[in-house]
């Protein structure tokens, strides 16, 4: 029987670590969760000393963190360990590195240097909804563990699609339009399009290559509208299913909402053309 030990009333640092080894350390994936005092172990043996027991951020081995006061955490310490035996593959070690750097930020406090620290936006973070939040709702270690399990396989793909994001974000035709500096890609990946106006892009089309189908959006503000863009794309394209957006900031050629869509038959090639013609 594999086991994973943790200590009573879990963090974020803690539950990631635990996440880590269950999801990625070979044979550990059906490994039951054990909960000590801090600083203690599994029935008081020797830390490490048997193979199937894994103590995390706990008990002063290869995996805890407080033997002194370097910049790390438990969390950080299983990634590396994972990294070095290999037994990750590339796109899961990148992503996996961003949510432990992230992780150990929290796990030493470094968002009281973030700017507004006191910021409504920043109570939504994970570690604050674990220790504020789902331990005064949720009193067994165990269940808070498993919640949080689902949040983090959650994150693991948030990651992987950001990082794909980025990557697919350099692939693109960037080019200076009415809107202002505009990109337009073709990508399955939904995240392309937000990454791109957070990172300074104005106007942002993308074209899913499997579907068809076009999405046209652009930073919030009557300054971006995209009336006129609309009124040209169909008058042209007679067989797509268009939503233009109250906003005035999203021109949809496709929702989730709408399952009955048809895709627009006009090529990211021709949408280039039609934006730099307004």
């Amino acid at each position: 029987m594999k086991i994973i030990v943790s200590h009573f009333s879990p963090d974020i640092d803690s539950i990631c670590a635990s996440w880590l080894v269950a999801r990625f350390m070979p044979g550990f994936s059906q490994a039951e969760m054990r909960f000590v005092a801090a600083g203690k172990t599994y029935e008081d043996m020797p830390v490490d000393s048997n193979p199937d027991i894994i103590h995390v951020d706990t008990g002063f081995g290869k995996f805890d963190h407080h033997q002194n006061n370097d910049y790390t955490c438990a969390s950080l310490k299983v990634f590396e360990y994972l990294k070095i035996q290999g037994f990750l593959k590339l796109k899961y070690a990148k992503t996996l590195e961003r949510i432990t750097r992230q992780v150990n930020e929290f796990d030493h406090f470094m968002e009281s240097s973030y700017p507004e620290p006191n910021a409504d936006r920043y109570e939504f973070m994970i570690h604050k909804i674990i220790e504020a939040g789902m331990k005064n709702i949720i009193h067994d270690d165990l269940k808070i563990l498993e919640h949080v399990f689902i949040e983090l396989d959650s994150l693991f793909i948030i990651f992987l699609k950001k990082i794909q994001a980025e990557e697919e974000i350099k692939k693109g035709y960037v080019f200076q339009s009415n809107w202002g500096r505009t990109l337009v890609l073709e990508s399955k990946n939904e995240e392309t399009m937000k990454l791109a106006l957070k990172s300074g892009f104005e106007l942002v089309a993308k074209k899913n290559p499997e579907k068809g189908n076009l999405r046209i959006k652009t930073l919030p503000g009557k300054k971006y509208d995209l009336k006129k863009l609309h009124d040209k794309i169909v008058k042209e394209d007679k067989k797509g299913t268009w939503f233009f957006h109250a906003s005035g900031n999203m021109l949809l050629n496709s929702s989730s909402k709408n399952p009955n869509f048809i895709a627009s038959p006009i090529t990211t090639k021709r949408l280039i053309e039609i934006i730099k013609s307004i």
